[in-house]
Protein backbone atom coordinates (compact mmCIF):
# COMPACT_ATOMS: atom_id res chain seq x y z
CA UNK A 1 0.00 0.00 0.00
CA UNK A 2 1.17 3.35 -1.05
CA UNK A 3 1.04 5.47 2.64
CA UNK A 4 2.01 8.45 1.29
CA UNK A 5 -0.40 8.36 -1.60
CA UNK A 6 -3.07 7.84 1.05
CA UNK A 7 -2.17 10.90 3.49
CA UNK A 8 -2.02 13.14 0.46
CA UNK A 9 -6.10 11.85 0.07
CA UNK A 10 -8.90 14.13 0.80
CA UNK A 11 -9.60 12.25 4.30
CA UNK A 12 -6.50 13.89 5.07
CA UNK A 13 -6.86 16.84 4.32
CA UNK A 14 -6.91 18.15 8.20
CA UNK A 15 -3.05 17.49 8.02
CA UNK A 16 -2.64 19.95 5.63
CA UNK A 17 -5.62 22.63 6.53
CA UNK A 18 -5.15 22.56 10.75
CA UNK A 19 -3.16 25.38 11.76
CA UNK A 20 -1.54 23.48 14.02
CA UNK A 21 -0.23 20.86 11.84
CA UNK A 22 0.33 21.55 8.23
CA UNK A 23 4.20 22.51 7.88
CA UNK A 24 4.55 22.13 11.63
CA UNK A 25 4.79 18.21 11.70
CA UNK A 26 8.41 17.30 12.14
CA UNK A 27 7.69 13.54 12.12
CA UNK A 28 5.01 11.66 10.79
CA UNK A 29 5.04 7.54 10.48
CA UNK A 30 3.20 4.24 11.10
CA UNK A 31 1.78 3.05 13.70
CA UNK A 32 0.11 0.02 15.04
CA UNK A 33 0.07 -3.56 13.27
CA UNK A 34 1.37 -1.98 9.85
CA UNK A 35 4.78 -0.78 11.90
CA UNK A 36 4.83 -3.88 14.06
CA UNK A 37 4.48 -5.98 10.32
CA UNK A 38 1.49 -7.97 12.00
CA UNK A 39 -0.94 -6.50 9.36
CA UNK A 40 -3.84 -8.56 7.51
CA UNK A 41 -6.35 -7.46 4.86
CA UNK A 42 -8.31 -6.55 7.88
CA UNK A 43 -5.83 -4.48 9.94
CA UNK A 44 -6.33 -0.63 10.19
CA UNK A 45 -4.02 1.99 9.13
CA UNK A 46 -2.84 3.91 12.25
CA UNK A 47 0.08 7.46 11.85
CA UNK A 48 0.99 8.38 14.48
CA UNK A 49 3.03 12.39 14.55
CA UNK A 50 4.94 14.64 16.20
CA UNK A 51 4.01 18.73 15.54
CA UNK A 52 5.62 22.34 16.65
CA UNK A 53 4.16 23.64 20.07
CA UNK A 54 2.61 26.96 18.90
CA UNK A 55 4.70 30.40 20.58
CA UNK A 56 1.75 31.32 22.05
CA UNK A 57 1.55 27.59 23.74
CA UNK A 58 5.01 27.92 25.03
CA UNK A 59 4.45 31.39 26.74
CA UNK A 60 1.13 29.97 28.41
CA UNK A 61 -0.95 31.54 26.17
CA UNK A 62 -3.10 28.54 24.62
CA UNK A 63 -2.54 25.15 25.66
CA UNK A 64 -2.55 22.00 23.24
CA UNK A 65 -0.96 18.30 23.78
CA UNK A 66 -2.46 16.29 20.56
CA UNK A 67 -4.85 16.16 17.70
CA UNK A 68 -6.52 12.87 17.53
CA UNK A 69 -8.79 12.53 14.64
CA UNK A 70 -10.68 9.23 14.98
CA UNK A 71 -12.02 8.70 11.12
CA UNK A 72 -8.24 7.77 10.00
CA UNK A 73 -6.62 6.76 13.21
CA UNK A 74 -4.18 9.09 13.88
CA UNK A 75 -2.27 10.77 16.55
CA UNK A 76 -0.08 13.92 16.28
CA UNK A 77 1.49 14.83 19.70
CA UNK A 78 3.06 18.23 20.87
CA UNK A 79 6.80 18.33 20.45
CA UNK A 80 6.44 19.04 24.60
CA UNK A 81 4.01 16.49 24.96
CA UNK A 82 5.52 13.62 23.23
CA UNK A 83 8.83 14.86 25.32
CA UNK A 84 7.72 14.41 28.51
CA UNK A 85 5.90 10.86 27.28
CA UNK A 86 8.98 9.44 25.58
CA UNK A 87 11.19 10.21 28.51
CA UNK A 88 8.96 7.35 30.12
CA UNK A 89 8.85 5.00 27.28
CA UNK A 90 5.34 5.69 26.49
CA UNK A 91 4.44 2.93 24.31
CA UNK A 92 2.25 5.04 22.48
CA UNK A 93 5.53 7.16 21.78
CA UNK A 94 8.33 5.34 22.06
CA UNK A 95 7.39 3.16 18.97
CA UNK A 96 7.25 6.12 16.46
CA UNK A 97 11.03 6.32 17.36
CA UNK A 98 11.76 2.55 16.05
CA UNK A 99 10.34 2.69 12.68
CA UNK A 100 12.18 1.48 9.43
CA UNK A 101 13.43 4.17 7.15
CA UNK A 102 10.45 3.42 4.51
CA UNK A 103 7.47 3.98 7.22
CA UNK A 104 8.16 7.05 8.08
CA UNK A 105 5.69 9.52 6.10
CA UNK A 106 7.13 13.16 7.04
CA UNK A 107 10.41 13.52 8.17
CA UNK A 108 11.87 17.53 8.71
CA UNK A 109 15.62 18.18 9.76
CA UNK A 110 14.49 18.61 13.63
CA UNK A 111 12.43 15.14 13.42
CA UNK A 112 15.44 13.75 12.13
CA UNK A 113 17.70 15.13 14.99
CA UNK A 114 14.86 13.79 17.34
CA UNK A 115 15.64 10.11 15.44
CA UNK A 116 19.26 10.58 15.70
CA UNK A 117 19.07 10.85 19.77
CA UNK A 118 16.24 8.11 20.59
CA UNK A 119 19.05 6.66 22.45
CA UNK A 120 18.20 9.54 24.99
CA UNK A 121 14.89 8.08 25.81
CA UNK A 122 15.43 4.55 26.49
CA UNK A 123 16.00 3.03 29.79
CA UNK A 124 15.16 0.63 32.40
CA UNK A 125 11.60 2.99 32.73
CA UNK A 126 10.96 0.98 29.19
CA UNK A 127 10.42 -2.07 31.60
CA UNK A 128 8.05 -0.36 33.99
CA UNK A 129 5.66 1.10 31.03
CA UNK A 130 5.67 -2.13 28.92
CA UNK A 131 4.77 -4.32 31.89
CA UNK A 132 2.04 -1.47 32.99
CA UNK A 133 0.55 -1.24 29.48
CA UNK A 134 0.79 -5.15 29.29
CA UNK A 135 -0.94 -5.43 32.86
CA UNK A 136 -3.35 -3.03 31.75
CA UNK A 137 -4.76 -4.86 28.05
CA UNK A 138 -4.82 -7.86 30.27
CA UNK A 139 -7.29 -6.48 32.55
CA UNK A 140 -9.19 -4.73 29.93
CA UNK A 141 -9.28 -8.16 28.19
CA UNK A 142 -10.69 -10.10 31.72
CA UNK A 143 -13.11 -7.56 32.43
CA UNK A 144 -14.77 -7.54 28.50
Amino acid sequence: MDFKKLMDSDKYDFLRTNPRLGSRIILMGLGGSHAYGTNNENSDIDFRGITLNLPSDLLGLTSFEQYEDTNTDTVIYAFNKVIRLLLECNPNTIELLGLDEEQYLIKTALGQELLDHKHLFLSKRAAKSFGGYASAQLRRLQNA
